[in-house]
């Protein structure tokens, strides 16, 4: 539990970032609650046709405003998933940064992949946008790419 002056730090560092970023803050935070209301509640079928084509990779070239918008929602995603008050773990986080860029018409790929962690079956799930794994990619390495998802702005890679 959050204690009062830590809770009045952080408002306070909210209330010194710009407005652009304000607007991003409340935008992952609203969506991180949407999303893993749909996780619990919504057959998988469906929030993984809202992710974009199955098996396909999007444009791994994109340009530089694109590259610095993908990177910043990946930061903001990363640090609003740990205040929320719901569990916002990986795929929470990957469907959020990629709801975020799809918005902003920027192409992106949801990977899910499993791996073995003492005798039992683990997922994870991270978010490409270009050339950069933006979110869940500390953790990516040693998992199999089961699924991925890309929404496509412009050409698409099989």
């Amino acid at each position: 539990m959050m204690n009062l002056s830590v809770l009045v730090n952080k408002v306070r560092k909210f209330l010194k970032v710009s407005w652009t970023d304000k607007m991003m803050i409340i935008e992952a935070v609203f969506l991180t609650g949407i999303i893993r209301f749909s996780i619990l509640f919504v057959a998988f079928s469906k929030i993984a046709k809202l992710s974009g084509k199955y098996n396909k990779d999007s444009v791994f070239s994109i340009n530089n405003k694109q590259i610095s918008i993908g990177n910043r929602i990946g930061l903001v995603v990363q640090i609003v998933s740990k205040y929320t008050p719901w569990e916002s773990k990986c795929l929470v986080k990957a469907l959020t940064a990629q709801t975020m860029l799809r918005i902003r018409k920027i192409p992106s790929t949801v990977y899910l992949g499993v791996a073995k962690d003492d005798k039992k079956l683990v997922a994870h799930a991270w978010l490409r946008c270009g050339e950069n794994i933006i979110t869940g990619g500390d953790e990516c390495y040693g998992f199999t790419m089961v699924a991925k998802f890309a929404n496509h702005i412009g050409k698409v890679r099989e």
